[in-house]
C-alpha cells in the first residue's frame, strides 16, 4: 500500500494546466513520483509528460544530460497500469505519470554551498559547463516564429537569431537538475527530473539558458557581488536579447496563467493598506454610535496626535518587469507612541498603482532611534508592481493628516 510523504497542488494555473504532485514510499521504502490531473481538461498534459521523456531522452542521447523516466498510466478495476501515451488518447477515463524518486543533490545546491565558501571558480566552472551542454546538446534546427511558438511566447525574437534543440524543455534550470554526487557538478552526467514544459516546435537554446541563469540570480546569486548583466555576458546574451527573452517569459507566465492571479501575486493587483482599530472604533462615543461615526471620530483623534513620519528606502531595482522597493517607515505621536503607517504607491500624476506591499519587523531601526513606547516593530516594508523601466512612481506614507511622499 502506497503511503503519500509530500503532496504539491499546481493548482494557480489555466485548467488545462492543473495538476498534483505525489511522493509516495511502498511497503518496502521505496519512493515514486506521481502526477495527477486535477481537471479533466489537464488529461493531455498528463499524457504529454511520457511523451516529452520519450523525445528528450532521443534527442540527448549521450550527450551527457539524461531525463528520469516517467511513464504514463490508466487507471482500471485491476489498479493502475502503464501503457503508452499515445496508445490512451481520447479514450481515458483517469490517468497518471509515473516515475522513479531520484536520489542526488540538485545543482541549485551545489551552487549555493559553492556560493556560502566564496567559490566563484566553482560557481564559474558549472555556469560555464551548463552552458557548453545546453548549446551543444539537443540537436540542431534553426528557431523560426511559428503559430504555435507565438501562442506560448509570443512574437518577441527574430526568425533564425538562434539555433534550437529538437525538443525543448524550457524548465532545465539549475533546481531541477541532479547529480549523484556533488563532483559530478562539474563534469559528470547530469539527470533532469522535472520537463513538464517541454515543447516540439523549436525554442532557442539562448532562452533556456537565459531562464537558467535568470531565476539562479534571483534566487541566490542576487546576495553576492555578481551582477545579472555579468552572468548573461557569461552565456553571451546581449542586453537587447535580454530584453526580448524577458518578454518571451512574461507572455509564457501568462499562457499558463491565463485569467487565473496566483495568490503571491494578489495584493500585487489590489494594493494593501493598515487600518488601526483604534481609528475605526475612535476615542469617545458609546457602541451605539455607527461605524461610520466611529470612523471620523477616530480620523479626528489621529490628525491630532501623529507628529511626524519617518521613512527610508534601502534597496530600488527594476526586476522581471516589476519595479521592487524596500526599507522602513513609522509615524511618531505626541504621546510619544511609534506606530506603522499606511503606504500607497502612485504614478507622478497622484493614480494609485496597485502594489504587493509586505510587512516586517524591524527591530533594529526600533533600536536606532531610541524607539520607547512602540506598540509593535513592523516598520519594515516591501512593495512590488508592475512597472516599465524608468517609470516615474512615488511611495506614499501617511497616517491622520501626516503625509510623506518618496519619489522614484
Amino acid at each position: 500500500m502506497d503511503r503519500t510523504i509530500y503532496a504539491k497542488y499546481s493548482n494557480e494555473r489555466a485548467a488545462q494546466f492543473c495538476i498534483r504532485t505525489d511522493i509516495v514510499t511502498d511497503e518496502s521504502g521505496k519512493r515514486k513520483v506521481y502526477k495527477y490531473a486535477l481537471t479533466k481538461a489537464a488529461e493531455p498534459h498528463i499524457r504529454h509528460i511520457g511523451e516529452a521523456y520519450q523525445a528528450l531522452a532521443a534527442a540527448y542521447e549521450g550527450s551527457g544530460i539524461s531525463f528520469c523516466p516517467a511513464e504514463t498510466q490508466i487507471s482500471s478495476e485491476s489498479g493502475w497500469q502503464t501503457v503508452s501515451a499515445d496508445a490512451v488518447n481520447g479514450k481515458l477515463e483517469k490517468c497518471r505519470s509515473a516515475s522513479l524518486f531520484l536520489t542526488g543533490t540538485a545543482l541549485q545546491d551545489v551552487l549555493e554551498r559553492m556560493l556560502d565558501d566564496g567559490d566563484t571558480n566553482g560557481i564559474r566552472h558549472i555556469l560555464q559547463n551548463y552552458i557548453r551542454k545546453v548549446k551543444e546538446s539537443g540537436g540542431s534546427r534553426p528557431f523560426a516564429v511559428t503559430k504555435e511558438f507565438v501562442e506560448v511566447f509570443g512574437d518577441c525574437v527574430p526568425d533564425g537569431a538562434y539555433d534550437s534543440a529538437e525538443v525543448s524543455d524550457i524548465d532545465m534550470i539549475f533546481s531541477n537538475i541532479f547529480v549523484e554526487k556533488e563532483s559530478d557538478a562539474l563534469d559528470g552526467g547530469w539527470t533532469v527530473i522535472d520537463y513538464e514544459w517541454t515543447f516540439d516546435f523549436a525554442v532557442p537554446k539562448a532562452f533556456i539558458i537565459y531562464r537558467a541563469i535568470y531565476f539562479a540570480w534571483h534566487q541566490m546569486f542576487y546576495k553576492a557581488d555578481i551582477s545579472l548583466s555579468e552572468l548573461f555576458e557569461l552565456a553571451e546574451i546581449t542586453q537587447e536579447e535580454a530584453a526580448g527573452f524577458r518578454r518571451m517569459e512574461e507572455h509564457f507566465q501568462d499562457y499558463m496563467g491565463q485569467t487565473h492571479i496566483p495568490v503571491r501575486n494578489m495584493q500585487r493587483l489590489m494594493g494593501t493598506r493598515i487600518v488601526p482599530v483604534d481609528r475605526l472604533l475612535g476615542q469617545s462615543g458609546g457602541m451605539q454610535n455607527t461605524i461610520r461615526q466611529k470612523t471620523n471620530v477616530g480620523r479626528r483623534a489621529e490628525r491630532m496626535r501623529v507628529r511626524k513620519l519617518l521613512y527610508h528606502v534601502d534597496r530600488k531595482e527594476y526586476q522581471d518587469g516589476s519595479m521592487v522597493c524596500s526599507g522602513w517607515a513609522l509615524a511618531k505621536t505626541w504621546d510619544g507612541r511609534a506606530l506603522p503607517v499606511e503606504i500607497r504607491v502612485t504614478d507622478k500624476n497622484g493614480n494609485v498603482i496597485p502594489a504587493e506591499i509586505g510587512r516586517r519587523r524591524r527591530q533594529d531601526v526600533a533600536e536606532t532611534l531610541k524607539l520607547r513606547n512602540r506598540a509593535e516593530t513592523e516598520f519594515g516594508f516591501d512593495c512590488v508592481w508592475f512597472s516599465q523601466p524608468g517609470e516615474a512612481f512615488r511611495i506614499r506614507f501617511s497616517l491622520g493628516n501626516r503625509e510623506s511622499i518618496y519619489e522614484g
